[in-house]
């Protein structure tokens, strides 16, 4: 092998190990502009009659959020008595990955933008939003009975406009409430009962959320021969 030849399989074997090392560069975007997205969905909160009922396709979408993170990327602060922007019926599994980065203060600002870049190039997002909490026994209030949660799921343009709304609710189970009215037997909740039957609505919520399911894909016809 000649000497020229050599430097060039050499040149190339450079370029090819440069090229495996180096990642695609994501697109970014000023976090700015999702709290302005996200200060205009909640903005534009309709009530269910207001629009027409999701299909099983329009409740799935490339960006999810519950209202307490929406209202945290909104820079907007949760009330600290509402029961309906709690923790554990805002579950962060039904968080995009991208919207709980861009409130993480541990993120360096290239993530930020990175995360940014992707929650305003989605197409449309869907908004997890607890309206009613009546569930008195895993609010500390002695009033035995099941409890009840009443949401929405809104799915959102990628302009922040509204286009359906799915009206559900969940419960405690019955086994759950049972066990906490037959341990109540003090004036008051005990914490550890509480905390039981929040950790099964938590639980109620995740396991029976309406996500939907794509739409089909159609198939593309062949070529003409």
């Amino acid at each position: 092998m000649s000497a020229r030849s050599s430097r060039h399989s050499f040149a190339i074997a450079v370029i090819a190990l440069a090229s495996c090392g180096h990642k695609a560069k994501k697109p970014e975007a000023d976090p700015a502009k999702v709290k302005e997205l996200a200060s205009k969905m909640i903005d534009h909160s309709p009530v269910p009659a207001a629009l027409p009922r999701c299909k099983a396709e329009e409740l799935v979408a490339p960006v999810t959020v519950t209202y307490r993170t929406l209202r945290l990327l909104a820079g907007q602060v949760s009330p600290a008595m509402a029961p309906e922007e709690a923790d554990w019926l805002n579950p962060a599994p039904l968080d995009h990955p991208a919207t709980r980065l861009l409130l993480d203060d541990k993120a360096d600002e290239t993530a930020k933008r990175e995360a940014a870049g992707e929650l305003v190039a989605a197409r449309s997002w869907i908004l997890y939003r607890i309206d009613l909490v009546n569930a008195p026994m895993a609010l500390g209030a002695k009033e035995l009975k099941t409890g009840t949660i009443n949401g929405r799921v809104i799915r959102y343009d990628r302009s922040g406009l509204p286009t359906c709304v799915y009206v559900w609710n969940f419960q405690n189970t019955r086994e759950k409430t049972d066990w906490a009215i037959s341990v109540s037997n003090k004036p008051y909740i005990d914490p550890a009962v509480m905390k039981v039957l929040q950790d099964d609505l938590t639980a109620q919520y995740l396991a029976n959320l309406p996500r939907g399911t794509p739409a089909p894909t159609t198939p593309t016809p062949p070529a003409p021969k």
